[in-house]
């Protein structure tokens, strides 16, 4: 009851932002959810590495998810200037933990930071197959995989996900995400479209599997607990981390 409880909040927070908000307070919220992401993936490094950058370094990357907003070159000169002032804030504390905050910290915003930041450079009409499209992978993958899983897809770093799961996950993208791109889009069903919705969706399963890869590492089930029924906030934003890019550069192809 508590994991429905939250998906309906979330769910609804989401459809507040996406679809009735204006432009800015989008841009606001997901720079607020990569700072959170961002202080669970700090933590899940430093569990492997052993030393971790301080908190003010949240605020370093919500602005690089931020700056996608203002101009193409914003981000780079964004994470310039992040990797400058953690590496400088690192020599200032203690130079033996240095390399440990360094990687840490300049990791971090690439694999959370800019890839959240894809989300900001898209329209408004594409967030919400995008979203459908990974959202509808997960609870195929996850309910699938219960009810049909017999193989084991990527044993090693996630037991539990199997191959009937992923399979059942990409049908429930597909199905999503042509009603949504029709609907918010007003695309026609092409085999492109198609395409770009699987491709789509394997990218956000690789990025299930990628951050399961790291909690695995750091020797956890969750990012954190921060999400009742959900684990943290990186569980579930991890596979639109990999959605999100993938499917910003297949959209020229469906306008």
């Amino acid at each position: 009851m508590t994991r429905i409880l939250t998906a309906v909040f979330g769910l609804a927070l989401v459809i507040g932002v996406v679809g009735l908000g204006p432009a800015w307070l989008f841009v606001v919220v997901a720079a607020a959810v990569s700072a959170l992401a961002l202080d669970e993936f700090l933590a899940l490094d430093a569990a492997r590495r052993g030393g971790r950058v301080g908190r003010w370094f949240l605020l370093i990357g919500a602005g690089v998810t931020a700056s996608f907003a203002l101009d193409p070159g914003a981000p780079v000169w964004a994470l310039a200037l992040g990797v400058l002032i953690l590496l400088t804030a690192a020599l200032a504390r203690s130079p033996g933990a240095t390399a440990d905050r360094v990687m840490g910290g300049a990791t971090g915003l690439a694999y959370v930071s800019i890839l959240m930041g894809f989300l900001v450079l898209l329209p408004r009409d594409a967030l919400f197959p995008l979203l459908g499209i990974v959202w509808a992978g997960d609870t195929g993958a996850y309910y699938g995989g219960r009810l049909l899983g017999r193989r084991r897809l990527a044993p090693v770093i996630s037991p539990a996900k199997t191959v009937e799961g992923a399979a059942a996950g990409a049908l429930a993208s597909l199905a999503a995400g042509v009603l949504l791109m029709r609907v918010s889009m007003q695309a026609e069903w092409t085999p492109i479209l198609t395409g770009v919705v699987l491709l789509t969706a394997a990218a956000g399963q690789v990025g299930d599997l990628a951050e399961s890869a790291l909690k695995r590492a750091a020797g956890v089930k969750d990012s954190s607990r921060r999400l009742p029924g959900h684990g943290g906030v990186l569980d579930r934003i991890d596979s639109l981390l990999f959605a999100g890019p993938v499917f910003h550069m297949c959209l020229p192809w469906l306008r």
